[in-house]
């Protein structure tokens, strides 16, 4: 197990692009999960994340996995391999 590196969007943008989930995707899923009112807020709460500006919440970060197929080890930079 590595260091823990801290939410790494550089590997949520790569497993993204591997895996063809889109922005919208991952936003339709979270809306899903977390039975959201869709506005414009929420999607840029969401914008945040990818873009790495700020984490995800733990639930929000397994959902997100989900939804782009890694794991949370990646994302959070503990282990090199995606899956």
């Amino acid at each position: 197990m590595g260091k823990y590196k801290g939410f790494r969007a550089d590997r949520l943008k790569e497993a993204m692009k591997e895996n063809g989930a889109t922005f919208e995707y991952i936003c339709e899923v979270m809306r899903k999960e977390f039975y959201l009112l869709w506005d414009e807020s929420e999607k840029n709460y969401i914008r945040k994340i990818v873009n790495g500006e700020i984490p995800p919440r733990i639930v929000e970060l397994f959902t997100i996995c989900g939804a782009v197929g890694c794991s949370a080890d990646y994302l959070l930079g503990l282990k090199d391999e995606m899956y």
